[in-house]
């Protein structure tokens, strides 16, 4: 009996084993290290933070799974670490972590010889450990790579071919594309190459880059051989840049992204100018200039723009789309992805027009008191519920804009209206709005 029970006792103990996910270990990474050193096996670290939400999601539903702890826990001593306590910060600025999660695969030796970032499949992820492997294996590993590169920095060749190897261990290319476009001649700077490059390194680009300087100088060549997506490129570039100059209030650069767009076709930069002047005034408490800018783009896209205009813009995409896709210069996309892309285009100016001037008009109603201004608010407001008349934000947005300007009746109306649709039609939530009409029948403040 008792060895009945010790065969059931170490079955169950077997099984336990293969059912779990992976076993992270405990204690510090030096201890880890010793691990790893003793039993010869490679590191798999998981770097994340308390408020990264694609951490927790591979924490809860990929860590947890038999097949990648069968995976991971065969091949590698695991370990997590917090990137923002302890020791975890200066892990990560040793092994240049920049976003969250990201995965590192380590030799003994503290040799980082892959990595990869981000939430994940249960197949991608386990992919990810066999690319890993085949890494470690590679008779020409990443540390011979970077010594090369030292006295390679000018040959294209190489530069490409290192790339592509960093590409594959999820490392930046930002830095090498720049000198990898410079070691080249400059005429194969603008081929379909060089545009599918682009489309791997666009979360790279600023203004300021030379990848940049090569795409903006040489627009109209790249567009002449149908590479039209260089327009999509160079608003990246520019709008991250604006973004980048509005959050460190930054002057200088802030003036080098208006002067590019004065420099850019107006059915290019459309509404680009703009909303980068609203951003950089929003958040350098400029409210005179702010309200200027604010004032063009909703006048400008809204009272004195029809609605065929815009739509012209999603016809012209869908015209240049096809265009793309005729002269064979899209890449990596299947049909569904193609019939998606085609999906998105539609609507999609009015669409994003009509919200943003929403959004604007919100923005009005909390730091504007001006009568002049708000009125103008409720224009372009009202015109949002022309186009979209039972869009239950632009209700809310029009009813809080009344009841400032002390139109209390008909904001409390629009609301009642807002409520009854919901209700007999829509089948929505219509709390907000019964509490915004108790708010407003007691005089408080709403937004």
């Amino acid at each position: 009996m008792k060895k009945q029970l010790l065969i059931i006792s170490a079955l169950f103990i077997s099984m336990l084993s293969f059912s779990q996910g992976i076993l992270f270990e405990k204690g510090t990474w030096k201890q880890v290290l010793a691990k790893a050193k003793q039993i010869n096996k490679p590191i798999f670290v998981d770097v994340y933070t308390s408020w990264c939400g694609p951490c927790k999601t591979m924490s809860k539903e990929i860590f947890p799974l038999a097949e990648v702890g069968k995976v991971y826990n065969a091949n590698y001593v695991c370990y997590q670490i917090d990137a923002e306590k302890g020791e975890g910060i200066a892990f990560t600025k040793k092994y240049e972590v920049k976003a969250y999660p990201t995965y590192l695969f380590i030799t003994p030796n503290e040799t980082l010889f892959s990595m990869a970032h981000g939430s994940m499949s249960e197949k991608k992820f386990i992919d990810v450990s066999k690319i890993a492997m085949a890494e470690m294996n590679d008779p020409k590993p990443m540390v011979v790579w970077n010594k090369e590169y030292l006295t390679k920095k000018n040959d294209p060749l190489f530069l490409l071919d290192y790339m592509n190897k960093r590409e594959k261990l999820g490392q930046s290319n930002t830095t090498l594309f720049d000198e990898y476009l410079k070691a080249l001649p400059e005429d194969e700077r603008i081929s379909l190459t060089i545009i599918k490059m682009y489309s791997k390194e666009e979360q790279g680009l600023n203004v300021n880059s030379f990848a940049f300087e090569n795409l903006f100088k040489n627009r109209a060549k790249f567009i002449s051989k149908n590479m039209v997506s260089v327009d999509d490129f160079i608003c990246y570039a520019i709008n991250k840049s604006s973004n980048e100059a509005a959050r460190t209030k930054n002057k200088k650069l802030f003036s080098t992204v208006l002067s590019l767009f004065d420099q850019l076709p107006k059915e290019v930069v459309k509404s680009g100018k703009d909303l980068s002047c609203i951003n950089y005034y929003s958040h350098t408490g400029d409210l005179i200039n702010f309200t200027k800018a604010v004032t063009t783009y909703c006048n400008n896209n809204l009272t004195k723009t029809s609605i065929d205009s815009i739509n012209k813009i999603d016809i012209l995409k869908s015209q240049q789309l096809e265009k793309q896709l005729k002269s064979g210069s899209e890449i990596n996309m299947d049909s569904a992805q193609i019939a998606n892309l085609k999906a998105s285009i539609k609507d999609n100016e009015l669409n994003k027009t009509i919200n943003n001037i929403n959004v604007l008009a919100g923005i009005i109603i909390r730091k504007i008191s001006d009568v002049k201004v708000l009125q103008d608010a409720l224009r372009w407001s009202n015109r949002t519920l022309e186009i979209y008349p039972n869009n239950g934000s632009f209700m809310n947005t029009n009813a809080n804009l009344l009841y400032k300007l002390g139109r209390k009746d008909e904001a409390i109306a629009k609301l009642e209206t807002a409520i009854h649709y919901y209700t007999e039609v829509e089948k929505g939530d219509t709390n907000g709005f019964k509490k915004t009409i108790e708010k407003i029948k007691a005089g408080e403040k709403t937004w």
